[in-house]
């Protein structure tokens, strides 16, 4: 992820001065995003990102087949045993409250944090990762641990301690679609965790809820593609078949929601997002959420040109600071695959 989003998630200063400075509102400010027409793009922007993220052919004329109808019936029973729902992700419902109560505590320490830190050599490589990313510009390389910390603060730590945990329940228990579409469902999941964060902080919003909000939506595809994996050989991503996706992601996002302590207004969001949709008016948290998708996909989408024209409307419509934001992650998404 981006090393400047990682200042987002405290109000301790960087030790270094940002490639982006941005001043957080008192209050949160107004914008003129359009829920009915995110509604209206919702679903035909969901077509094109699950086509690129398994790699399958979109067929928007197509009926439901047997093999998609069997599928969502699946989806339905799992929705309606709630025996199932602490096990929809991976090491949920053990791992993640604490990890939240502690990433979320004002009282976590810079010193706390590091010890939790210095037990597992993953989260050491990827603390010395950050600490030695672009945005600290830094002439020599920062080496070890406790320098990389100093550097980082306790907002970095919390960004890599979440980063490290929680990415293995994208891809884990993998089959064939799994294995092919986790590596883009994270580049998807890195891009809408920063955008919504800072579309949440450029309102005077909490930028880490709106970062939680994205992660756990996100992470709802793997619910589906576990269910889709090995069930037909390929998958007719046709119209209605992408809706109904789209909405058991809605729904299992929620579910998850609910497994995870302690509760906020991401839990909140989440709950009105698998009840009623993206409806007419639908809370600030929810229609950010929407935004970040859609241009979360669109700084993946091959097609630069068609992604561009697609998200000028709603960069038109944003906050100087989420314009930014976009501009700063879009070199990145260069076509590599």
């Amino acid at each position: 992820m981006k090393a400047w989003f990682l200042s987002f998630f405290t109000s301790q200063a960087p030790a270094v001065v940002p490639l982006l400075t941005r001043e957080t509102p008192a209050t949160p400010a107004a914008h003129s995003f359009s829920a009915e027409a995110l509604h209206h793009r919702r679903g035909v922007l969901d077509g094109a990102f699950l086509a690129w993220m398994t790699q399958c052919d979109l067929d928007p004329a197509a009926d439901l087949g047997a093999p998609e109808q069997q599928v969502l019936q699946r989806l339905a029973a799992r929705v309606a045993d709630p025996t199932t729902h602490a096990s929809l992700l991976p090491r949920a419902a053990g791992v993640v409250p604490a990890l939240l109560a502690r990433l979320r505590s004002d009282s976590s320490s810079s010193g706390e944090l590091a010890d939790h830190v210095s037990r597992d050599p993953t989260l050491v490589a990827e603390v010395v990762a950050m600490a030695n990313s672009a945005f600290y510009r830094r002439e020599r390389p920062v080496m070890g641990l406790s320098h990389s910390i100093q550097m980082l603060g306790v907002g970095g730590l919390r960004a890599a301690i979440a980063r490290v945990v929680l990415k293995p329940m994208v891809d884990a228990r993998s089959g064939p679609l799994i294995k092919r579409s986790a590596p883009r469902l994270w580049k998807h999941t890195e891009f809408k965790t920063q955008l919504g964060a800072e579309i949440a902080r450029s309102q005077g919003l909490d930028p880490f809820d709106a970062y939680l909000l994205a992660l756990l939506h996100d992470m709802a595809w793997s619910v589906l593609l576990r269910e889709l994996d090995g069930a037909a050989p390929a998958w007719r991503l046709s119209t209605a078949f992408v809706s109904e996706l789209g909405t058991w992601r809605d729904r299992f996002a929620g579910l998850i929601a609910q497994q995870w302590r302690p509760h906020g207004p991401w839990v909140q969001a989440a709950d009105e997002l698998a009840q009623q949709g993206l409806g007419a008016e639908p809370s600030p948290e929810v229609l950010n959420l929407c935004i970040a998708d859609q241009l979360a996909w669109l700084l993946c989408d091959p097609d630069r040109a068609r992604a561009r024209a697609l998200a000028d409307p709603l960069l038109a419509a944003a906050l100087a600071p989420v314009r930014a934001c976009f501009e700063e992650l879009a070199p990145a998404t260069a076509p590599s695959e």
